[in-house]
């Protein structure tokens, strides 16, 4: 990964650019995301994900539920198997990591293989890499940031209303994002409302416990019985020195989250709900 590069056009100040932006087609009613994770250092321990955590939040606060997140090496056959997979599988599709000058990034190539698409130069990225890099060879190491899936899409636009000096690559419903943290949060951030859009939204509240969760199986049970269109959780929290037990309750109509919360609030007895702040 390039850091140096990555750093300059996409955490810099955001710049205009001339160059054409390309509208995405969204699908009605998406809801489901997948996220593959890339790279070798995840899978040895070298480098903590922080990346799937930062886009589940997102992505549920978009209203998209994520199915599955996948992490998988450097490795083209491998990419474009998963990618093909989830690809057919959900509405949108998001990888993270190998995108850069190195041997090791080969995402776009592994995503290439996966539609059976060639890798080309694309004009508009070879400007901006030919300018970074000041150089005019197309073969040069930068250059490798240039080369994307035949039938791509670059994504400029942002929610500030200027364009991204490095484009978001995408080719039907995958996404590619960089690996880096830092640069994967500012891209998100800057792109996501304008390409994840989604006519659903979760409502959802909390209500902490005292008691173990064996203790309130039975109530909890019957609130799930009684509304089956909320999701519920039940997380116990070992040596915590207010609460024992959290309780998520979520659905997509927040008259019934309300309902169920208030039911909840109702079996479990008053001396064993404990206020918190953090949700």
């Amino acid at each position: 990964m390039d850091l140096k590069f990555f750093s300059r056009v996409i955490l810099g100040p955001i710049r205009n650019f001339t160059l054409s932006s390309s509208a995405i087609q969204k699908k009605p009613n998406v809801t489901s995301a997948g996220i593959v994770v890339i790279g070798d250092e995840i899978l040895k321990g070298e480098v903590l994900d922080s990346n799937s955590r930062f886009l589940a939040k997102e992505l549920h606060r978009l209203g998209l539920r994520l199915r599955k997140i996948s992490i998988i090496p450097d490795d083209v056959e491998m990419i474009s198997n998963e990618v093909q997979n989830f690809s057919r599988k959900y509405d949108y599709v998001l990888t993270t990591g190998g995108i850069g000058p190195t041997h090791d990034d080969v995402t776009y190539e592994g995503v290439a293989l996966a539609f059976n698409k060639p890798l080309y130069l694309h004009p508009e990225l070879k400007d901006i890499c030919c300018e970074f890099y000041r150089t005019e060879d197309s073969s040069g190491a930068g250059m490798k940031l240039a080369y994307i899936p035949k039938s791509s899409m670059l994504n400029y636009k942002t929610v500030s209303g200027s364009d991204l000096a490095y484009p978001m690559v995408s080719i039907k419903n995958v996404y590619m994002f960089p690996g880096i943290p830092e640069l994967l949060q500012k891209t998100f951030l800057e792109v996501s409302p304008i390409l994840f859009r989604c006519a659903n939204r979760f409502y959802s509240r909390y209500l902490f416990c005292n008691l173990p969760e064996h203790k309130i199986v039975t109530q909890l049970q019957q609130v799930v019985d009684q509304f089956p269109d909320v999701r519920f959780g039940c997380y116990p929290k070992l040596f915590h020195s207010v609460y024992k037990v959290k309780l998520t309750i979520e659905s997509s109509n927040e008259d019934s989250t309300l309902k169920a919360h208030a039911r909840l609030m109702e079996l479990i007895p008053k001396n064993c709900i404990v206020e918190m702040d953090d949700a």
